[in-house]
């Protein structure tokens, strides 16, 4: 984004005549960005408020009217994604990361179906993760080294 929107291209987004400013669907995106500038006061850098915002706002990023009004150029992200992928099957990955992500954060369980203890739909959500990892153009096995205990976890709740 950088290289097609400059080097503050979310500040600019917000800014008037900004692309989320003026595209009709993206008032949630534009407030998103614009409480996260707010929040950092003194303490903003560009890089900052690309740090604040949330995995569910980057995730939002490939819905239809934010995807579009960002020129639909996001995909260019993801260099190693299969041909043919579309920004709708990347907000479908990526939402469903979000939702386990949220069930983490407010303890609510994961690894259960229908009262049965299941790590099915964790071990899916962790094959996304790294399945976008992959098309980001990284490593996995690199950037998880020493803090990657899913597997490891998963294991252990199915000796139980």
């Amino acid at each position: 984004m950088v290289i097609l929107k400059g080097e503050q291209w979310l500040e600019d987004a917000v800014a008037p005549d900004g692309y989320l400013d003026i595209n009709q669907g993206c008032e949630y995106t534009f407030h998103s960005v614009q409480e996260a500038i707010h929040k950092l006061a003194l303490e903003y850098t560009h890089d900052r408020l690309i740090a604040k915002l949330t995995l569910g706002f980057w995730t939002y990023q490939f819905a239809s009217k934010e995807f579009s009004a960002a020129g639909s150029r996001l995909l260019e992200i993801f260099p190693k994604r299969p041909f043919g992928t579309k920004q709708k099957q990347i907000f479908q990955k990526l939402i469903k990361i979000n939702d386990t992500r949220n069930r983490i954060a407010h303890h609510e369980p994961i690894c259960f179906e229908k009262n049965i203890i299941s790590t099915a739909r964790v071990e899916k959500r962790y094959r996304l993760i790294l399945e976008l990892l992959e098309w980001l153009g990284c490593d996995p096995l690199q950037i998880l080294y020493g803090i990657d205990k899913v597997k490891e976890t998963i294991d252990m709740i199915e000796r139980v």
